[in-house]
């Protein structure tokens, strides 16, 4: 942007305003008198008449008028003149009569309408300057030239609410963002047809082919941070039938500190397809448990317990320590943290600890005697675990003890275990390892009489092993597309609300819980595919889909609880809590661990499948049921 040579500041203001107020009282005279010589009429009323001179100037001082940034002057800064002015007025016509009962020179006869109109020109002038002052401090930047000229594309903003004004402000001040804007849509039919800084509404989405016509657009806007997915879905799907560009400004908690830089409005993302409302958090609890506290993450090094610890640097702990057995993800979690200033005030740790490890559990916990334990460090993929069940269970089974053994030996007040759909039913040695966690959390909650909980909850997106990356880099190299099967559905959240509703849980201080997070509506595999393929600005019918079959360990549909399990509404909408935890295994939970690390230390991965299925820890069933309870809680 192209800066002007000259911007005046409080000093420069000052002068003008002295000016104005000298302006605004010989014409306050000449409109009083109708006189063609307003200076012969106000003489006889010298040195009274000059008191808006003094005054006036004072009293801006006093309401800031002379520190303010007009170049962004809004209603707020009108309002601040209209102020000043007033009171300026007030003042002078106290003193005045005041003047008047000691005979002052120039008081007798001084006609009492001059005040009224008097302010009037001064606030003309005194305001109207400043607002022609920040036009033209908003157009010094422009080329100046027709819409043609100005290099960017022609824009439609799609949402003509205070985030579609804003972006547009500032596609006006900067034309290098780019951005062009031509006209506006709006779903409420009451803005059709008006006119939001010099363009016009056209109406509705329906109405979009019609605004392009008209504007001869080439980009869409969607400017609507709080939209559900289904709006944005919508806009991506009609835009594309027309040929344009889409962007978007990302949802608000995105924009939060940098709402007025245009470079967050960026292309659309598979997050913006899938996005639900805002998750309202109560702060308040989060703080009363996490502010002040000193924290443990497993896994903190992985997507979602990365994703944990920046949320939780932010609710002020004492102490954040993050375990993880990846030397290189541990030194990018910390930069991360560092770099983003979400480490203020607290005092960060990274260790190396492998949870399999009783040893170095034990090292750690004690270390950093925490108040609160988030256990996120697992094996997550299904295959691979299927292939492996001996690393499953040293992972997600006797590390989860470890890591349980620890927090009791120590006083840990409060354990929070990361569990998956998968656990529901299980089919697969991943899920049946992480239900096997489960109840060993539900079995310590029970001895230790403390909040030791488990979350459970389906895939996010972008995370290590998601389907997400697959298909990008898939398209990226003009592959076709593997999907497993066509009817195949996942339920899918995004990492940043899957670890706020984890926070929101972890505050409850009921003991021995399974708590269950709203997943929204499954998703189909191959509508996700195709989605992916539309964002990467290709004809989704145009890509090869290799469907390969159900992988050993998958299913076609997952579930969020067993059919037995039953389940009841928390305090915050979007969490679970079910009543009774359904126990699904026919054995002591302590024994079968036992009997499964010692299979796994062999590496005996039949006698684990055998033992697993023999408890009823592993089933063979497809779970396809979107349970009644669920649909009872909603």
């Amino acid at each position: 942007m192209t800066s002007p040579t000259f911007v005046p500041r409080g000093r420069h203001l000052f002068v003008f305003d002295l000016a104005a107020i000298l302006i605004a009282i010989v014409g306050a005279f000449a409109l009083r008198f109708d006189a063609g010589d307003p200076v012969g009429a106000l003489r006889p009323y010298l040195p009274v008449v000059l008191l808006p001179l003094v005054v006036q100037p004072l009293v801006n001082v006093v309401f800031g008028l002379y520190r303010r940034e007009w170049r962004y002057a809004s209603v707020r800064e009108m309002f601040g003149v209209v102020g000043a002015v007033a009171s300026g007025t007030v003042i002078c016509a106290v003193l005045f009569l005041v003047l008047s009962q000691l005979g002052a020179p120039g008081a007798a006869g001084m006609p009492r309408s001059f005040f009224p109109l008097e302010a009037m020109i001064a606030l003309l002038l005194i305001g109207g300057g400043r607002f022609t002052l920040r036009w033209l401090l908003e157009n010094s930047g422009r080329s100046g030239g027709t819409d043609e000229e100005v290099k960017g594309p022609r824009t439609l903003v799609y949402g003509a609410g205070e985030a579609g004004a804003a972006i547009a402000r500032l596609a006006q001040r900067d034309r290098s963002t780019g951005i062009v804007v031509v006209g506006y849509l709006d779903d409420n039919p009451k803005k059709a047809g008006s006119v939001l800084l010099g363009r016009r509404i056209f109406g509705g989405l329906d109405r979009l082919a019609d605004a392009v016509r008209r504007t001869r657009a080439s980009q869409l806007l969607v400017s609507m941070p709080s939209a559900p997915g289904s709006v944005v879905r919508a806009a991506v799907e009609r835009a594309q039938e027309l040929d344009l560009t889409v962007r978007i400004v990302p949802p608000l908690n995105d924009l939060l500190g940098h709402a007025s830089q245009i470079h967050h409005v960026r292309p659309v993302e598979l997050d913006d397809l899938l996005r639900r409302e805002p998750i309202h958090t109560d702060l308040e609890e989060l703080a009363g448990y996490l502010n002040g506290a000193s924290v443990v993450v497993t896994g903190g090094a992985g997507s979602i317990g990365g994703e944990l610890a920046r949320q939780i640097v932010a609710l002020g702990p004492r102490s954040l320590t993050i375990l993880d057995q990846s030397e290189f993800a541990l030194w990018s979690t910390e930069r991360d943290l560092r770099e983003h200033g979400g480490a203020d005030g607290a005092v960060i740790t990274t260790d190396l600890c492998d949870v399999r490890s009783p040893v170095a559990v034990e090292h750690a916990i004690r270390k950093s005697a925490p108040d609160v334990v988030f256990h996120a460090a697992a094996l997550k993929h299904v295959p691979i675990c299927e292939a492996q069940p001996s690393e499953a269970v040293m992972s997600n089974v006797i590390g989860t003890r470890n890591v349980l053994r620890a927090c009791e030996q120590f006083g840990v007040g409060r354990f929070v275990l990361i569990s998956t759909d998968k656990a529901v039913a299980p089919v697969s040695i991943m899920g049946a390892t992480k239900r096997v966690a489960e109840l060993l959390t539900v079995a310590a909650a029970e001895r230790c009489r403390a909040p030791y909980t488990a979350v459970r909850f389906g895939n996010v997106l972008g995370s290590s092993g998601s389907v997400v990356p697959l298909f990008q880099r898939q398209i990226e190299q003009g592959l076709a597309l593997t999907i497993t099967h066509p009817d195949a559905t996942r339920y899918f959240m995004t990492i940043p609300e899957a670890v706020t509703l984890i926070l929101q849980a972890g505050s409850d201080a009921i003991a021995g819980q399974v708590y269950i997070l709203d997943m929204g509506e499954p998703v189909k595999i191959v509508d996700l595919a195709a989605d992916m393929v539309r964002l990467s600005g290709l004809d989704a019918d145009a890509v090869e889909l290799n469907f390969v079959g159900l992988r050993p360990g998958e299913r076609l549909h997952e579930m969020l609880f067993f059919d037995n399990e039953s389940v009841e509404e928390t305090t915050h909408r979007r969490v679970w809590r079910t009543k009774t935890p359904f126990v699904t295994i026919r054995r002591p939970i302590e024994e079968l661990v036992a009997d499964l690390e010692q299979a796994a230390l062999r590496v005996d991965d039949q006698a684990i499948r055998t033992m697993l299925m023999a408890s009823g820890a592993l089933g063979s069933a497809d779970g396809s049921i979107v349970s009644e309870a669920m649909a009872a809680a909603r």
